[in-house]
């Protein structure tokens, strides 16, 4: 069990006064919680050439920008626009996906992609507090043998960073559908510096590991994946959630996210109808449930940005191509066969034992 991390462990937030590379960029003006994830491998950066960056993937149809522009807030509308055009000669459609603040010119419209839960971790306390069952299930995982450790960043390079890869391997591969990218795309290792790490273990044996990146303009940290190995002890998860809390409670944080769960909150009728559709795809309920589970301070809306008139089947056509690299549909077709074949045997198994 750990009480905190020395705030001088953590990443340094220096400002640079006008960015000269998108990492510049990212610890100047990165305000979202996907800021971080502009420096994800494989993401493309488009400049001004004045300091303003946008991180992007390419799905061969359009640019769908990693959040707002990084640049100053003032800037924002002008900058998006510049980026629309670039795209536009590069013979792409153009969007930001996972937007927070959403700019206030005309040229823009926005369309609600869902929410994201918050918390302030010195306030976990007071959170768990209100919690009995989030107290209990703590309380399992330390029964049985379960202990959680912030981890050293010179430990990935031995055994530790070798059981986390292989940990991250079986998940993936438990995956229904595949592997997802841009924003989904699972990846522990790079700039490892700059991240927190977590990890639970039993009998010295890693059963579950979360790893936090920065969200620099806030001052805050994004939970950005947490896995768990399948024989894990019932309340794993919920012990590296309260280590990492008080982890950035005890360094002075003020804000942590586990980033947005799609189609919650007030949604138009399009979306309304496509997460009904899409619950034997991915299961939108569980993961909302999930996050609640931890009592967040608040809901934040989190939107997809495009160019006025853009129609809405489009916007969420690009949203879905950069996440399945290209290929939503064939995604969305190995995720429901997938899950048929799950329900298929548990219901053979069923039969069979009685």
């Amino acid at each position: 069990m750990i009480s905190g991390v020395d705030p001088s462990a953590l990443p340094d937030l220096t400002r640079a006064s006008v960015p000269s590379t998108l990492a510049e960029a990212v610890f100047c003006f990165g305000r979202e919680t996907v800021a971080f994830q502009s420096l994800a491998p494989g993401m493309r950066a488009w400049s001004d050439g004045a300091g303003a960056w946008v991180a992007f993937a390419d799905t061969g149809q359009a640019w769908i920008a990693v959040g707002s522009p990084l640049c100053a807030p003032e800037q924002t509308g002008r900058v998006a626009r510049a980026f629309v055009q670039a795209a536009r000669v590069a013979g792409r459609r153009a969007g930001f996906c996972a937007v927070e603040e959403v700019p206030r010119d005309p040229f823009f419209e926005r369309l609600p992609l869902g929410r994201q839960p918050v918390w302030d971790p010195l306030q976990w306390e007071r959170v768990l507090a209100g919690r009995k069952s989030l107290r209990e299930q703590i309380r399992r995982a330390r029964a049985k043998g379960v202990r959680a450790r912030v981890a050293r960043v010179e430990e990935l390079g031995g055994a530790l960073g070798a059981a986390m890869a292989a940990l991250s391997a079986r998940w993936l591969a438990g995956r229904r559908g595949g592997p997802l990218g841009f924003l989904l795309s699972v990846d522990l290792f790079s700039r490892p510096s700059e991240r927190l790490y977590v990890v639970a273990e039993r009998d010295e044996r890693l059963v579950a590991v979360l790893v936090a990146v920065p969200v620099p303009g806030r001052g805050g940290w994004f939970f950005e994946d947490i896995l768990r190995a399948d024989d894990a002890p019932n309340g794993t998860v919920e012990l590296v959630v309260d280590a990492a809390m008080r982890a950035l409670a005890g360094a002075s944080c003020r804000r942590v996210t586990m980033g947005l769960v799609p189609f919650a909150g007030p949604l138009p009728r399009g979306l309304r109808i496509l997460r009904r559709l899409g619950h034997d795809i991915y299961d939108f309920e569980g993961l909302r449930v999930f996050r609640a589970r931890f009592a967040p301070d608040a809901w934040e809306p989190v939107w997809f940005v495009r160019p006025r008139g853009t129609r809405e089947i489009v916007a969420l056509w690009d949203v879905a191509s950069a996440l399945t690299g290209g290929h939503p549909l064939r995604f969305a077709l190995r995720a429901w066969a997938e899950g048929r074949r799950r329900r298929l045997r548990r219901g053979g198994g069923g039969a069979s034992a009685g």
